[in-house]
């Protein structure tokens, strides 16, 4: 199973560099992609915030916001259950390498998820996020320069 952070699901609704590689890997499962809260939080604010940046228009926003919807109500998403008590257990092991490696809460969350959900590859344009997905065990895969 596939597992996207933010900054790679985020580039399934904006032509981005990388967006063309990161569908091109979703593509390529057959399983629907696990999408839970936090995921769907960013992505809600990043696409808000693209409109405040002005890269966007509010109604492109909504538009891609709808677009998210619909692929959830088709299933191409899945909305894992989690244990928010193993979760957090899983948070907190891997937030003693942000000492080392300097990653921030969400990052750490996401990777916890990933690891509690069981996903396979893990898939994030953050280089520090990468790297704890290493040290938890998970396989990463690197996206390539388009």
């Amino acid at each position: 199973m596939l597992y996207l952070d933010t900054s790679a699901l985020l580039k399934l609704y904006l032509r981005e560099q990388g967006s063309e590689w990161v569908q091109d890997q979703v593509e390529a499962q057959s399983d629907p992609l696990p999408v839970w809260e936090l995921q769907e939080a960013e992505l809600t604010n990043a696409l808000r915030l693209k409109v405040f940046w002005r890269d966007i228009t509010a109604a492109q926003a909504d538009g891609q916001l709808v677009h998210f919807r619909s692929r959830k109500e088709r299933g191409q998403y899945v909305f894992p259950r989690l244990d928010r008590a193993a979760l957090m257990e899983r948070f907190r092991q891997l937030s003693r390498h942000s000492m080392k490696i300097g990653t921030r809460t969400l990052d750490v969350m996401h990777v916890a998820c990933a690891c509690e959900i069981q996903a396979d590859t893990f898939v994030s344009f953050d280089e520090r996020q990468c790297a704890l997905a290493k040290l938890a065990g998970l396989k990463v895969i690197e996206p390539i320069a388009e």
